[in-house]
């Protein structure tokens, strides 16, 4: 479940669709990065920063999506970090997440690792000999940041970067997205530890993967709009934003659902076009 993918640095899978959490261990204490959808997930991450021998008394959330923080409780021990949009964020989600599991809203927000310290810029985390920076990156939704451990060119992508699957657009906005993309693919990274999907090596390979997640959207929205202008609706569009065009062979159709996910996006991306038509 844990793997060390730079000195002090570890990624902690967890089960939706190949996700990836993080724990930094510097000097001055160790820092975990969200928590996964179960709360044994949460608890295998604060029982391998125990057995270090650090505190759990530092958790960062990169935004407020179910399978990010429904399993963080057991990291919420110290101070919980998050933009200053994600508290407001998890408690729109709340509302269906208390309905399916039966329990009481402010019971389940209760249960919850709600933020303790929020900022709407930058935070920067200092832990010795590394120094985790925060900053936003919208787009997934519209709380989302990312981390970079400038030591080791390192980049915690959050949702705003995926490598096994198609970008998604939860509550955010598919052009916000992209520019966040644009500008992570300018940064200096050599260790890319995405969201969901294969940790990512060597400043080409993660330069190309985030150039190829921002080209997917732009022209994902370039065959919307053709096909709006062509009068086309419903299937029929959705028929014609065709998955093998754009994915290019880098994710299987049948794995993690994709071509549904593939749909999803687009599906959003078409609601974006027609809200800008009135």
């Amino acid at each position: 479940m844990f793997s060390e993918i730079a000195p002090g640095v570890f990624s902690a899978e967890h089960q939706v669709a190949e996700g990836k959490n993080a724990l930094v261990f510097g000097r001055r204490g160790a820092l975990a990065i969200v928590g996964g959808t179960y709360e044994k997930e949460g608890q295998a991450m604060a029982d391998f920063i125990r057995n270090k021998g650090y505190p759990v008394d530092r958790l960062a959330l990169t935004h407020g999506h179910g399978d990010h923080v429904l399993g963080a409780k057991p990291l919420a021990a110290g101070e919980v970090y998050a933009h200053a949009k994600t508290p407001a964020l998890i408690r729109r989600h709340a509302v269906s997440w208390a309905e399916r599991q039966g329990k009481d809203l402010e019971e389940l927000i209760g249960e919850l690792a709600m933020p303790t310290i929020t900022y709407s810029q930058e935070l920067c985390i200092d832990l010795g000999d590394l120094s985790v920076r925060f900053f936003p990156t919208p787009g997934h939704s519209e709380d989302g940041v990312s981390a970079y451990i400038k030591e080791h060119k390192l980049l915690i992508g959050g949702d705003a970067v995926v490598t096994g699957i198609v970008p998604a657009i939860g509550d955010g906005d598919s052009r916000v997205l992209e520019a966040s993309l644009r500008t992570l693919a300018e940064m200096e990274i050599e260790v890319l530890l995405p969201g969901h999907g294969p940790v990512v090596y060597g400043a080409g390979q993660v330069r190309g993967w985030i150039e190829w997640e921002a080209n997917y959207l732009a022209a994902a929205r370039a065959r919307v709009r053709a096909l709006l202008d062509e009068g086309l609706g419903g299937d029929e569009l959705l028929d014609g934003v065709s998955f093998d065009e754009l994915v290019q062979g880098r994710l299987a159709a049948e794995k993690h659902g994709m071509h549904k996910r593939h749909c999803a996006t687009v599906q959003v991306i078409l609601a974006e076009e027609q809200r800008g038509e009135n």
